[in-house]
């Protein structure tokens, strides 16, 4: 069940993050265009972008972060991948820039505006690696569980279960 929380949480950190920061890149570069853009502006447009983007962005995030991290909680449970939370970090920023790709290339055009630009996708991957932090953050185990009995020293940097 912790896995299942953690990927849900992941997912929603990375969506939150990735819907703001695309706003914003939209928002400078119509702010280059001369037009005035103030902080008003910009809360209001990301707020209504949360919620636009809840029904086309959120769900394809959910299906390309949920897959990637089921899968590597599937490979480190059968010790094949290690477990570290830069593992999640780099999966999830990843899974991310390879949506944005990969719906470019599906489709011809970009579905995602911000993605557009190089700073765009890095922004979006910044939001998976920050999901990926928060999912790792999530199935952290306790600093108890990770001690030995004996010498009372870490003995395991795992963030997976």
């Amino acid at each position: 069940m912790r896995s299942v929380i953690a990927v849900i949480i992941g997912i929603l950190t990375a969506f939150l993050v990735g819907s703001v920061i695309g706003t914003q890149v939209v928002l400078a570069s119509v702010q280059s265009m001369g037009l005035d853009v103030t902080l008003a502006m910009r809360w209001s447009t990301s707020l209504s972008d949360l919620v636009g983007l809840s029904s086309s962005l959120l769900p394809l995030m959910a299906i390309a972060l949920g897959c990637s991290w089921a899968l590597l909680i599937w490979l480190n449970r059968r010790k094949i991948v290690p477990p570290a939370r830069c593992v999640c970090v780099v999966v999830g920023a990843g899974t991310v820039m390879v949506l944005h790709l990969a719906l470019n290339l599906a489709f011809g055009v970009d579905v995602f505006a911000p993605a557009r630009s190089l700073a765009g996708l890095a922004g979006q991957g910044l939001a998976g690696a920050l999901g990926g932090m928060g999912m790792a953050r999530v199935l952290e185990r306790p600093a108890a569980c990770r001690r030995s009995s004996q010498t009372r020293q870490p003995t395991d940097c795992s963030c997976l279960p």
